[in-house]
């Protein structure tokens, strides 16, 4: 039997991840234990209590408002510890966080073999997404095996020297996750589409840009005074408090907290469109015909961009503000972008990988 450790730090994360936790446990060759880093509390928290997942190693809390140098140091002593008592075959973890940098530097450090899911996404800015863009690159460097999602990304690899032989293209999980959640529970019929949905969270997006959507997304509900506008607040203080203090006031701005998964795929089908900094938004929206406006100034996950159901619309208040306008009052343009399609997987990545190791570590 293989012993496997898979680090789960943040919601997006564990949404991602537990698909492929279901697929070890299925498989008699894998004994796999979950690490949850803390490196989302009560988001986590609440997400993993929901599906009764017990965590074979938690790290100690830490504030939301860390910095990246306090969670990089109280990570690697997490690591540290759990690697000196119990060595597995291999680490996988997943994306660009902290908690899977740091995971993985601490098995490169251990001599043990990574695996990296949603390896090869690239915007070849470091500082955009930052600092997700630079723990991705890293990770690559350090991995063994290599799961990218699309053939852009797995071309990027190659592009970056990696080994062919190492490569498998296996779609993205968070297609995973919402397949099977639907088997689970019968989708809701679509009710409401007066609506827009916003999400903001990203470093970079911290400070003045914070603002300059603040101030573009007051303008549309003075504009459109019959959308709803839903906007989801994150724990960092850094965009929770700016948003609350912004856009708390205004009557068709509903600030909510952060919703379970189920509830938030159900309100993006019910929505207009979807205004967000997050990658795994992306993914989701493009496989339930959700359009997507993204508030970044490039995307790791260019697809949604090249097919035209994903548009890139950085933050400055006339570019969104003309953007929003244009699908608010051009159903043909917004039918356009509805287009369902699925770029990322077809919600099958988990089984594909677990059978990759399954036949690599035999």
């Amino acid at each position: 039997m293989k012993s496997i450790l898979t680090v789960v730090g943040t919601r997006p994360e564990a949404i991602k991840m537990l698909p492929i936790c279901a697929a070890l446990k299925k498989n008699p060759l894998f004994n796999n234990k979950i690490c949850v880093t803390g490196q989302h509390t009560d988001l986590l928290k609440t997400f993993l209590n929901t599906r009764e997942i017990k965590p074979d190693y938690h790290f100690a809390t830490l504030a939301e408002s860390s910095s990246l140098h306090q969670m990089a140091a109280h990570f690697l002593r997490e690591f540290e510890t759990i690697f000196s008592g119990d060595k597995p075959d291999l680490i996988l973890v997943q994306g660009d966080t902290t908690s899977a940098f740091i995971g993985a530097l601490s098995a490169f450090y251990s001599h043990i073999s990574i695996g990296h899911i949603e390896a090869g996404l690239r915007t070849r800015n470091l500082l955009s997404p930052w600092p997700e863009e630079g723990h991705r690159s890293l990770i690559d460097r350090l991995a063994t095996y290599f799961f990218p999602p699309t053939e852009e990304a797995k071309h990027n690899l190659l592009l970056e020297g990696i080994p062919p032989e190492r490569i498998w293209v296996v779609g993205n999980t968070s297609i995973d996750a919402i397949r099977q959640m639907e088997e689970l529970h019968t989708p809701k019929k679509t009710v409401n589409r007066n609506r827009v949905v916003v999400t903001i969270h990203r470093r970079e997006n911290h400070g003045n840009r914070l603002k300059d959507v603040c101030f573009a997304l007051l303008e549309l509900a003075k504009e459109f005074p019959k959308l709803e506008i839903v906007c989801l607040l994150h724990p960092n203080p850094n965009v929770r408090e700016p948003l609350t203090q912004s856009l708390g006031n205004m009557k068709n701005i509903t600030l909510k907290e952060p919703m379970d998964h189920a509830s938030f795929i159900q309100l993006l089908k019910e929505s207009h469109f979807v205004i967000t900094d997050s990658g795994g938004i992306q993914e989701e929206a493009s496989f339930i015909g959700t359009p997507v406006l993204i508030i970044r100034e490039n995307t790791e996950r260019p697809e949604g961009v090249e097919r035209e159901t994903a548009r890139l619309v950085g933050t400055k208040p006339e570019s969104l503000i003309a953007s929003c306008r244009e699908l608010l009052e051009n159903e043909q343009q917004l039918a356009e972008m509805r287009k369902v399609h699925s770029p990322y997987g077809d919600g099958h990545a988990a089984d594909r990988i677990v059978d990759i190791l399954s036949n690599e570590l035999k």
